[in-house]
């Protein structure tokens, strides 16, 4: 598991809105203002207005930047929350948006947190934590960049219900021959594959379903040992289409990523 021991809140508890959060994208209001979409230990995804925040003035600008880890205090609205303080945790932004693999990845990630976490209610501090520690992890430059975007859809999936099958077919549990991948369920074996029940399927590499099972767990001295790009690729992929398969759409910010696959 990553680690990331930078996500209490630093502020005091009152009737405001107040959270530790993540800046998932942001969207211009007017001629000073910006709409900010965080992605919140406690809440889920919360839409907050920041007034100003465009003016060279603003003291909190630079702080509600995509990928930074603050806590805010906000005050309720009926469409919107208004932001009036922001703590500055973890500025992930610099060396993120410094390397292109870095930021492309970074904008698949924000944007599958932001789809779980619309239909997620029960475990948003785990959430939260997965994506705060992919995000350090990022800016770290602890792990390639695609391993930990792959490790972190699985595990992010399977906390939110949808864990892909991997050890053991989808259709009939058996443990061997597992030679196909269903976008809709994960790995199956040659029998149930050859039914003709499950679309879309594409082969299967026979070291993959070992490796899946190493990103979904965060094992990572198996991820980074000796693999090759091919099936690095192939999984990748794999785990793409098992993604938008589950969120029942496309991911925007997709199209950038795969020019790198």
């Amino acid at each position: 598991m990553w680690e990331n021991k930078d996500v209490t809140s630093a502020l005091s508890t009152t009737k405001t809105i107040r959270d530790s959060a993540i800046v998932l994208r942001t969207q211009d209001l007017g001629e000073h203002d910006r709409i900010i979409i965080l992605a919140t230990r406690q809440r889920g995804i919360l839409h907050a207005v920041a007034r100003g925040v465009r003016k060279s003035s603003s003291k909190i600008g630079a702080r509600l930047e995509p990928f930074m880890l603050v806590d805010i205090s906000a005050s309720p609205g009926k469409n919107l929350a208004t932001i009036s303080q922001v703590v500055t945790r973890r500025a992930y932004l610099g060396p993120i948006i410094n390397d292109y693999t870095r930021y492309t990845v970074a904008t698949v990630l924000a944007e599958v947190a932001e789809q779980l976490l619309n239909h997620e209610q029960e475990r948003l501090d785990e959430q939260f934590t997965l994506l705060a520690g992919a995000l350090s992890a990022l800016a770290r430059g602890t792990y390639p960049p695609h391993r930990v975007l792959d490790s972190y859809l699985l595990r992010a999936l399977h906390s939110a219900g949808w864990s892909m099958a991997i050890g053991a077919c989808a259709a009939c549990g058996s443990v061997d021959d597992l030679t196909y991948f269903s976008p809709s369920l994960g790995v199956l074996c040659t029998g149930c594959a050859r039914t003709g029940d499950f679309p879309q399927l594409s082969p299967l590499a026979p070291e993959e379903p070992a490796y899946l099972a190493a990103l979904a767990t965060g094992d990572w001295p198996s991820i980074l040992s000796e693999h090759p790009p091919a099936l690095r690729q192939r999984a990748e992929r794999h785990i793409m289409d098992y993604v938008q398969w589950q969120l029942e759409q496309p991911l925007k910010t997709l199209t950038t990523l795969e020019k790198e696959i």
